[in-house]
């Protein structure tokens, strides 16, 4: 059974410079796949932000209750990676089978109550204070992206499996397809071509939905050499014992609860600050269409997603690399990749900087021809831009130490960095009882939270490096 990679595929480097050449290796395709993903959303942004002046306002809110859910999913089944990374460089390949296996278990038991907690969107968005006239937009989208969780939790962990073998050539087929795919059914369900209705927010959600699913089931059919020897190890009656087991599932959840943690806080900081920016719109354009401060909000924070892709890739990569490093008992190797990890972070978003510093206006009109829109978005993307190294830095320490085991430190460090400083300082430097900055004061609060969890990864990273990282296991 091909469970395990060969060493010649895991690639054990002798210096930094082989090492940054097996990285790109991994990691550009990775990060491709990763911005092709995020890409979905942003063509949905970039056609409802030449639709109606509250389409995009609307879907902001919708989709923030969507990657909210998403994201705290993903975080569960991320737990999965180190477990397959370390026991493919242990080469134990009955150990991938089981966990590839318990993934897939907890992927389908997370998705149903995920799903229906998006059902009662209008309420949590009424609950929340938000402008009357955009509700019925943003439930109407997050009630009909319920429908594409499944697929995205079972893609987030096919994807996994297959980087952990080294296996990316499948994922940026179905990327390409799956996105060009999306773009072609909103042009032709927000707008209504080539004979479909116009469906407006709803016909992009729609999109959407049949574009993970679609690029769900391309992936498994495209990587069905790799995952049928797993699959058929469930005509074992003791693998499915084992699989079904319930300590070790438990184990495995709660392996995942300290990622889903962190990214339900990083997530949650920047859905409250669009949920508090959304207030401005409701308090100070109580009579006008659409919610200018909260789309020129999204504006900025597409773009920022987009980019943040590329540091996300490579701290995907170095999660694998390391983790093998860790089933190997390399500690060369796991220092190795560190640094060079660290410094390929780090170096991609100093490029993202000078774009949002000196390209603001000409990234927002991608986005919106709405010109209140494009007011407040031009006035938020250079703040975006002092924070994409930190940013960078952060999310790439942060794969580094899952490859390593290590899944609480970064929620701990989000706890403190985005709820302990960056949101109350936001709030003082955004409200009228502080600076009044309004939607600038928020961000800037976000920068000096991800400048405080930058730090704090690379402390604690280079405190793991110079001690010795043991395997995890939950059986």
């Amino acid at each position: 059974m091909n469970a395990y990679l060969p060493a010649s595929a895991q690639r054990c480097t002798k210096n930094f410079g082989a090492e940054l050449r097996e990285l790109a290796r991994l990691g550009g395709p990775i990060a491709f796949v990763q911005v092709g993903l995020n890409a979905l959303s942003f063509v949905d942004a970039c056609f409802l932000g030449h639709y109606t002046s509250s389409a995009l306002p609307a879907m902001a809110l919708g989709n923030t209750l969507v990657w909210l859910v998403l994201a705290t999913g993903m975080g569960f089944l991320m737990a999965v990676d180190p477990l397959l990374s370390q026991a493919i460089g242990a080469r134990e390949p009955h150990a991938v089978t089981r966990q590839l296996l318990r993934g897939a278990v907890l992927a389908f038991a997370l998705s149903i109550p995920a799903a229906l907690s998006l059902l009662p969107a209008p309420l949590w968005l009424d609950w929340l204070g938000q402008k009357a006239d955009l509700i019925p937009g943003a439930a109407t989208y997050a009630r009909i992206s319920s429908l594409g969780v499944l697929p995205f939790f079972g893609f987030s962990l096919l994807r996994t499996f297959l980087s952990a073998h080294s296996r990316i050539a499948p994922q940026i087929l179905v990327i390409v397809v799956g996105n060009l795919l999306n773009a072609l059914l909103d042009w032709m369900w927000i707008f209504g071509r080539i004979g479909c209705s116009e469906h407006g927010i709803a016909g992009s959600a729609w999109a959407t939905v049949v574009g993970r699913w679609f690029m769900f089931l391309m992936l498994i059919a495209l990587s069905w050499r790799d995952l049928a020897p797993h699959v058929k190890q469930l005509a074992s009656a003791t693998v499915r014992r084992s699989v079904c087991k319930l300590r070790p599932l438990q184990n495995l959840f709660r392996l995942g609860a300290p990622i889903g943690g962190q990214l339900a806080l990083e997530m949650g900081v920047f859905a409250l600050t669009l949920l508090l920016i959304g207030h401005m719109d409701d308090a100070l354009q109580a009579n006008t269409d659409g919610g200018p401060r909260l789309g020129g909000h999204q504006v900025a924070l597409q773009l920022a997603s987009l980019t943040y892709m590329l540091p996300l890739g490579i701290s995907m990569a170095a999660a694998v690399r390391v983790g093998w490093a860790t089933g190997r008992g390399d500690a060369a190797a796991v220092l190795r990749t560190t640094v060079t990890s660290m410094c390929a972070g780090g170096f991609v978003m100093t490029f993202a900087m000078a774009l949002f510093l000196f390209l603001p206006t000409q990234l927002t009109s991608l986005l919106t021809d709405d010109l209140s829109i494009s007011r407040f978005a031009v006035a938020l993307i250079p703040i975006a831009g002092v924070f994409q190294i930190f940013d960078g830095l952060q999310v790439t320490a942060i794969g580094c130490l899952r490859g390593m085991g290590d899944m609480r430190t970064p929620f701990w460090a989000n706890v403190i960095g985005y709820w302990v400083l960056a949101l109350p300082l936001g709030c003082w430097l955004s409200m009228p009882f502080g600076l009044n900055l309004g939607p600038q004061g928020l961000w800037w609060g976000l920068t000096a939270g991800l400048f405080l969890v930058a730090c704090a990864m690379l402390f604690v990273l280079r405190a793991r490096c110079k001690t010795t990282t043991s395997r995890l296991h939950i059986d």
